[in-house]
């Protein structure tokens, strides 16, 4: 297997929504160049990217997917992420490794809506993309509409490099207004052809545009350009170059992956224009072992440092990490050390071809490398040779928000469950389980429902443990808002020793937070002094498990100021029986309300979208915080119940065609309106009668 030279190295992200063509574009890619014999297709199952059994099913990618290609001597590592919101996770950690991206929109539908969130993504890591319009060949392909779209809603400047020849089932080439050659393609390889005479005013405006933008890029490029009107194309390739790298420039390229009409130039764009990884560059961090800043200068030649950005089972029970190799070489058998806190044998490496793996012994500086069954090593871990020391940080996913409470279908399984769900974590950093003992349920904490429902499906097709869900318990407390004193009295006999316990509450509001605070103000030994870690003992007991509608009661405090006892027939859990009677007969008469959690929400839209997400706030009970403009988002500040809050991020992505996020953390309790108090109480009343019936 032939070794790669840094310089001979592009790594690149296809993003896009669902729908776009991304896994089609990638078989026909890795066919035009020679990789594969027979393409893959999706609709076939015969994809050499969407190879699990639900990508499939679904003819949908659901998991991130890497393949490698000679293009011109260069090894072209290509990684295709599902587009839909609910499977991102494998698109935040692409983002991180890789140099350049291909940013894919459909010639028969244009720029759509969903697209925006994903280009706010790669902008902000100013990810050096060519907008790749595709499905050239389909009925309602419109090349000047989308180019409108990008001149309107993308910032940075959109570029053709390349002309339709054709469109929908007449499309048949390009025009390479760089080389001002044109080309038709059979069979996915190109023939030069002469430059349709009735194409000749729009080439000489397009090109003329393009120098433009590439003289933009430097000031000498532009002085040189105003002169002489015209850039060589030595000039033109370099001012080029220079935008794409800087993040200014977009080059359009047009493709239909199909025919694989566009495919082979798209793929010499990419290896002469793409930027190599980066060498020479001094990376930040901290050290593996401790908080202290550390730096790295990579080089080729340098101490072997590697970052591991996706983890993968094998359906075979092997399983693979895919490294991205910052400096140095990586090899096979190599003792390394990671920021996990281990130390980490490099197993067998090898390069993906989809599903397919081909061993090697080494990985040059800047190549992405699969390591066979690495034991100590999660995804985010940075490791390290010696005379490295420095942790690259983990990969910022979107942090999980929409919960459903889950529950073994089958008793005993719990113990399976938690297996399962950590073992399909270690593939997919995206969910949380968080256990809430406080209510009696875990939580599974995903990206939406479509990404729960998978994982639900893949705990059961994997480990046969199947859950039922629901909608989750809040948290929420009760608490009074006036002083009482209450009297509780228990006391039993039954033919032998007795029971007695006899106790005088005080009970007072506390403010907002303060919790719960006992006092013990007897005087005279009303109440044995042994007696009374008893009467607090049973009031924190009565209060966590609610009085009025089954929540905790807080922000209370209980002064024990009376009481009595008997010599014999007292006892400590007679007196905690007393405090419970107490606050049983108190709390109802000290005007006790509910609290609920409020969050602190920050959701991102399009202006286009800001009146029917304001309204939707205002359903659910929220409170605008503030507004403030992002562009051409705008970030909306606001309170909302955690109650409403259920199922948002499916809410929110309809209401925004896809384009809307949030993140949400928890802000304070709050008083609970009256309507939804008395729908809890009255809901926890016929539990309780339900209870007893039984």
């Amino acid at each position: 297997m032939k070794t790669y030279a840094t310089e001979q190295i592009r790594n690149v992200l296809l993003i896009a929504p669902h729908g776009v063509g991304k896994t089609t574009l990638a078989d026909a890619m890795l066919h035009v160049s020679g990789s594969v014999g027979r393409r893959g297709d999706v609709d076939d199952g015969s994809s050499m990217f969407d190879f699990l059994d639900e990508e499939i099913d679904r003819h949908q990618t659901m998991s991130g997917s890497l393949a490698w290609m000679d293009v011109n001597k260069t090894k072209l590592n290509l990684i295709d992420v599902p587009g839909v919101a609910d499977f991102r996770c494998d698109l935040y950690a692409g983002l991180r490794v890789v140099e350049s991206g291909l940013f894919m929109v459909k010639a028969d539908g244009g720029l759509e809506v969903s697209s925006t969130a994903l280009w706010r993504l790669a902008r902000k890591q100013n990810l050096p993309m060519f907008l790749v319009v595709s499905r050239m060949d389909k009925d309602g392909a419109d090349y000047e509409k989308v180019m409108g779209e990008f001149t309107e809603h993308l910032d940075g400047t959109a570029v053709a490099v390349q002309l339709p020849i054709g469109k929908g089932a007449s499309f048949k080439g390009i025009v390479d207004l760089i080389e001002m050659k044109a080309y038709e393609f059979a069979d996915g390889k190109a023939s030069a052809i002469d430059i349709p005479a009735d194409m000749a005013d729009a080439v000489e405006e397009a090109r003329e545009e393009l120098m433009n933008a590439a003289a933009e890029t430097d000031d000498d490029l532009i002085e040189k350009f105003f002169e002489e009107g015209t850039l060589s194309d030595e000039d033109l390739k370099a001012g080029l170059a220079a935008g794409i790298s800087s993040g200014e420039v977009f080059p359009v390229f047009v493709t239909a992956a199909a025919p694989e009409i566009g495919v082979s130039t798209l793929m010499e764009g990419i290896v002469s224009f793409m930027p190599a990884p980066s060498v020479g560059q001094t990376l930040t961090g901290t050290e593996l072992i401790g908080d202290d800043e550390a730096s790295l200068t990579t080089a080729i030649d340098g101490p072997t440092v590697a970052y591991a950005f996706k983890y993968q089972r094998e359906a075979q029970g092997g399983d693979n990490t895919w490294l991205k190799v910052i400096s140095g070489s990586l090899t096979s058998g190599g003792n390394m050390d990671n920021s996990d806190g281990n130390s980490e044998r490099i197993g067998q490496l090898s390069f993906a071809q989809g599903k397919n793996r081909e061993k090697v012994d080494s990985a040059s500086c800047g190549d992405i490398v699969l390591a066979a069954k690495l034991k100590n090593t999660s995804v985010g871990a940075t490791l390290c040779s010696s005379g490295a020391d420095i942790d690259l940080g983990d990969i910022a996913f979107q942090a999980p928000t929409s919960s459903e409470a889950i529950f073994c279908v089958n008793a005993g399984d719990e113990d399976k469950m938690g297996i399962g769900l950590s073992k399909i974590n270690d593939e997919d950093s995206s969910f949380e389980v968080r256990h809430e003992p406080e209510l009696s349920q875990t939580l599974l904490v995903g990206q939406g429902e479509m990404h729960l429902a998978f994982i639900l499906e893949k705990l059961k097709k994997q480990f046969n443990v199947e859950l039922d869900r629901k909608r989750p318990r809040v948290a929420f407390k009760e608490t009074i808002r006036k002083a009482v004193e209450a009297h509780g009295r228990y006391k039993k006999q039954s033919g032998g020793k007795g029971q007695f316990g006899d106790v005088w509450l005080k009970l007072e509001p506390q403010p907002r937070g303060d919790g719960f605070e006992f006092e013990n103000a007897i005087v005279g030994g009303a109440v044995d002094g042994k007696f009374i870690p008893a009467v607090e003992k049973g009031s924190i007991e009565t209060l966590k498990n609610g009085i009025v509608a089954g929540y905790e009661v807080v922000d209370i405090k209980v002064t024990l100021y009376d009481g009595s006892y008997h010599q014999v027939d007292s006892s400590e859990n007679s007196f905690k029986s007393a405090a419970r009677v107490a606050l049983q007969n108190g709390v109802p008469e000290a005007n006790p309300g509910l609290l609920e959690p409020i969050m602190s929400v920050t959701i991102k839209v399009p202006d286009t979208y800001m009146g029917e997400v304001m309204g939707d706030i205002s359903t659910r009970r929220g409170q605008p915080q503030g507004m403030e403009a992002e562009g051409p988002i705008q970030v909306i500040k606001a309170l909302i119940p955690q109650d409403e809050m259920y199922q948002y991020a499916t809410s929110l992505r309809a209401m925004t065609q896809g384009t809307g996020d949030f993140a949400m953390e928890f802000s304070k309790y709050a008083n609970v309106p009256g309507d939804v108090a008395k729908k809890l109480i009255d809901n926890y009343e016929k539990s309780k009668a339900e209870g007893s019936d039984d």
